[in-house]
Protein backbone atom coordinates (compact mmCIF):
# COMPACT_ATOMS: atom_id res chain seq x y z
CA UNK A 1 0.00 0.00 0.00
CA UNK A 2 1.78 3.20 -1.07
CA UNK A 3 0.31 6.49 1.37
CA UNK A 4 -0.74 9.50 -0.27
CA UNK A 5 1.09 12.47 1.31
CA UNK A 6 -1.69 14.92 2.79
CA UNK A 7 -1.56 18.17 0.87
CA UNK A 8 0.59 21.04 1.90
CA UNK A 9 -1.43 24.14 4.01
CA UNK A 10 -0.94 26.23 0.47
CA UNK A 11 -3.05 23.39 -1.19
CA UNK A 12 -6.04 23.31 1.08
CA UNK A 13 -6.06 27.17 1.38
CA UNK A 14 -5.11 28.65 -1.89
CA UNK A 15 -4.98 32.03 -2.52
CA UNK A 16 -7.18 32.99 -5.24
CA UNK A 17 -10.23 33.99 -3.62
CA UNK A 18 -8.50 36.78 -1.83
CA UNK A 19 -6.60 37.83 -5.13
CA UNK A 20 -9.39 38.36 -6.95
CA UNK A 21 -11.53 39.76 -4.08
CA UNK A 22 -8.24 42.45 -3.77
CA UNK A 23 -8.25 42.83 -7.35
CA UNK A 24 -12.01 43.35 -7.74
CA UNK A 25 -11.97 46.09 -4.77
CA UNK A 26 -14.88 43.68 -3.14
CA UNK A 27 -15.40 42.57 0.78
CA UNK A 28 -15.09 38.48 1.08
CA UNK A 29 -15.15 35.95 2.84
CA UNK A 30 -12.10 34.05 2.55
CA UNK A 31 -9.81 31.02 3.97
CA UNK A 32 -5.96 31.42 2.77
CA UNK A 33 -2.96 30.47 3.87
CA UNK A 34 0.48 32.31 4.14
CA UNK A 35 3.51 33.35 6.09
CA UNK A 36 3.69 35.67 8.86
CA UNK A 37 5.53 38.76 8.11
CA UNK A 38 5.91 40.70 11.31
CA UNK A 39 5.46 40.22 14.90
CA UNK A 40 2.19 40.21 16.49
CA UNK A 41 1.55 43.82 18.06
CA UNK A 42 -1.77 45.25 20.05
CA UNK A 43 -3.55 48.01 20.44
CA UNK A 44 -7.37 49.21 21.79
CA UNK A 45 -10.21 49.33 18.82
CA UNK A 46 -11.28 52.80 18.55
CA UNK A 47 -15.13 51.81 18.18
CA UNK A 48 -14.96 48.43 19.53
CA UNK A 49 -13.11 49.13 22.90
CA UNK A 50 -11.54 45.88 22.70
CA UNK A 51 -8.22 44.43 22.17
CA UNK A 52 -6.61 43.27 19.04
CA UNK A 53 -3.31 41.75 17.75
CA UNK A 54 -2.26 42.27 14.70
CA UNK A 55 0.36 41.13 12.24
CA UNK A 56 1.01 40.78 8.70
CA UNK A 57 1.09 37.65 6.72
CA UNK A 58 1.86 36.86 2.86
CA UNK A 59 0.98 34.42 0.72
CA UNK A 60 2.69 32.17 -1.92
CA UNK A 61 1.66 34.91 -5.00
CA UNK A 62 3.22 37.76 -2.81
CA UNK A 63 -0.54 39.02 -1.46
CA UNK A 64 0.01 41.28 1.61
CA UNK A 65 -2.63 41.01 4.20
CA UNK A 66 -3.03 42.52 7.74
CA UNK A 67 -4.50 40.45 9.97
CA UNK A 68 -6.96 42.34 12.51
CA UNK A 69 -7.72 39.79 15.56
CA UNK A 70 -10.48 40.50 18.35
CA UNK A 71 -8.29 38.93 21.86
CA UNK A 72 -11.19 39.85 23.75
CA UNK A 73 -13.23 37.52 21.37
CA UNK A 74 -10.27 34.59 21.02
CA UNK A 75 -7.26 33.73 22.49
CA UNK A 76 -4.38 35.68 20.76
CA UNK A 77 -2.06 33.38 18.65
CA UNK A 78 1.59 33.16 19.60
CA UNK A 79 2.85 33.59 16.38
CA UNK A 80 6.16 34.92 15.05
CA UNK A 81 7.46 36.15 11.54
CA UNK A 82 7.99 32.84 9.23
CA UNK A 83 5.59 30.73 10.77
CA UNK A 84 2.97 29.60 8.10
CA UNK A 85 -0.72 30.12 9.62
CA UNK A 86 -4.27 29.66 8.06
CA UNK A 87 -6.56 32.54 8.72
CA UNK A 88 -10.14 32.30 7.92
CA UNK A 89 -12.79 35.70 7.93
CA UNK A 90 -13.43 38.79 6.21
CA UNK A 91 -11.45 40.32 3.88
CA UNK A 92 -11.99 44.26 2.60
CA UNK A 93 -9.45 45.79 0.71
CA UNK A 94 -7.78 49.04 1.51
CA UNK A 95 -5.39 51.67 -0.62
CA UNK A 96 -2.16 49.22 0.80
CA UNK A 97 -4.04 45.79 0.35
CA UNK A 98 -6.21 44.48 2.09
CA UNK A 99 -7.12 43.41 6.25
CA UNK A 100 -8.70 40.25 7.20
CA UNK A 101 -10.52 40.73 10.25
CA UNK A 102 -13.88 38.72 12.00
CA UNK A 103 -11.04 35.81 12.67
CA UNK A 104 -12.76 35.08 16.08
CA UNK A 105 -16.04 33.03 16.58
CA UNK A 106 -19.79 34.76 16.35
CA UNK A 107 -20.27 35.84 19.50
CA UNK A 108 -24.13 36.32 18.47
CA UNK A 109 -26.84 37.69 16.44
CA UNK A 110 -26.43 40.68 13.92
CA UNK A 111 -22.48 40.05 13.90
CA UNK A 112 -20.65 38.23 10.92
CA UNK A 113 -20.10 34.88 10.61
CA UNK A 114 -17.13 33.63 12.27
CA UNK A 115 -13.31 33.24 11.56
CA UNK A 116 -10.39 31.74 13.01
CA UNK A 117 -6.45 31.39 13.11
CA UNK A 118 -5.08 27.91 12.74
CA UNK A 119 -1.39 27.35 13.97
CA UNK A 120 0.56 24.77 14.66
CA UNK A 121 -2.37 22.62 14.37
CA UNK A 122 -4.77 24.42 17.19
CA UNK A 123 -7.50 26.36 16.16
CA UNK A 124 -7.77 30.12 17.44
CA UNK A 125 -11.58 31.13 17.26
Amino acid sequence: MIACPLPNIFERFPDNQARAAVAERRVADVAVAGTVADEPTFFVGRHTHARHETFDIVTPHGLHLRVVDNVSLAPPVPVHAGDTIVVAGQLIPTSQGAIVHDTHHCPGPGWHRGGYIEWNGKRYA
